[in-house]
């Protein structure tokens, strides 16, 4: 006679996935925030000081580097929390901190190139600075750190309605990523500062950091209200805080306050706009006139405030095309992040 016996069971349950409070993502968002301004910080030194920083071991780099360490620590106390839980390996971090954990190693390896490529080759200057490889490590290593707030909030098992406290969050985690990216396109930001528009090369750097400024600020946004009805006053945030960062860095002080105004208009009419239509991915119409008014909102009040405060010079005729060319950007944009819904023919099958 033969007897069986039962399939072992595993003694170690299985565990449901980690995931990190809204007051955890705040206080990621925090530090994440002193190595953005850090960063700018040092932005306004190289563009101010140019030449005459000498040394890798600056003011400037001990603020962003100082935010960096306060970060990467706080990605390791949350590892740490989940080691302590019975977790192990990369499930022993907050889902969506797989981002952090590896903007750690990515931003630290790009600070131990820079300290590298400084004392080998000299302090960058001009464009060079944002080309720099190491440079551009550390801004993607920055940029997964402060993503890891927005990837925990959107795998949330929240409701589109979601809490303040699970927006929010979200909203200031894509308001740093923007920044950051900004900050690597300054050469072409065109709310920094907007080319001569006259003559054929003119006309031609004027369109171009435009329309490359009217995506970069128009994808956050539809990305955000692919996943939450956003609150009101989350772009009007959005906008102002990097239009602040970014003039402050490369214009100084002195005409922040009408950028900002413009930046405050278009933020508002945004958020008043998205009040209204309601856009989202069940309601793809209002959707996708949202993403064809939003670069309206943004370019009319700049380009009047330009004309009137700066009298940069640009044509009605240019002015104006490249308003609707924006505006079809955006158009595009909406189709791409909430394409039309595929025919049942077409669908993968499980299996298949």
């Amino acid at each position: 006679m033969t007897t069986q016996t039962a399939p072992a069971q595993s003694s170690a349950p299985l565990l449901a996935p980690l995931r990190a409070t809204p007051a955890q993502n705040v206080v990621t968002i925090v530090l994440g925030f002193w190595l953005m301004v850090g960063i700018f910080i040092d932005g306004w030194a190289h563009n101010h000081l140019g030449t005459r920083l000498e040394t890798f071991f600056t003011p400037w780099h001990a603020i962003f580097y100082s935010g960096f360490a306060a970060t990467a620590l706080w990605v390791g106390v949350l590892a740490r929390r989940g080691l302590q839980s019975g977790r192990r390996g990369l499930a022993a971090l907050p889902v969506g901190y797989t981002l952090g954990a590896a903007g750690v190693v990515v931003f630290a390896l790009g600070g131990l190139g820079d300290m590298l490529w400084h004392t080998l080759f000299g302090i960058e200057v001009s464009i060079d600075a944002l080309l720099s490889p190491t440079h551009l490590l550390l801004f993607l290593g920055a940029e997964l750190l402060v993503l890891s707030p927005l990837m925990s909030s959107w795998h949330a098992p929240t409701p589109r309605h979601s809490p303040a406290g699970v927006v929010w969050p979200a909203v200031l985690s894509m308001t740093a990523a923007l920044s950051f990216a900004s900050f690597m396109h300054m050469y072409a930001w065109a709310l920094v500062q907007l080319p001569d528009a006259s003559g054929w090369e003119g006309a031609r750097s004027f369109l171009t950091s435009t329309l490359l400024t009217a995506v970069m600020l128009m994808v956050p946004v539809l990305l955000l209200l692919r996943r939450w009805q956003l609150p009101f006053g989350a772009v009007t945030v959005l906008y102002l805080t990097n239009t602040l960062l970014m003039r402050a860095m490369t214009s100084g002080l002195d005409t922040v306050p009408v950028v900002l105004l413009l930046a405050l208009l278009a933020g508002l009419a945004a958020d008043v706009l998205i009040w209204w239509l309601q856009p989202s991915p069940g309601r793809p119409l209002q959707y996708r006139a949202f993403a064809t008014a939003l670069p309206l909102l943004v370019w009319a009040p700049f380009f009047i405030g330009g004309q009137r405060f700066g009298g940069f010079g640009a044509s009605l005729e240019l002015t104006a095309g490249v308003c609707v060319m924006a505006a079809l950007a955006g158009l595009a944009l909406s189709t791409l992040i909430v394409p039309p819904a595929l025919p049942e023919a077409a669908q993968e099958r499980p299996g298949r």
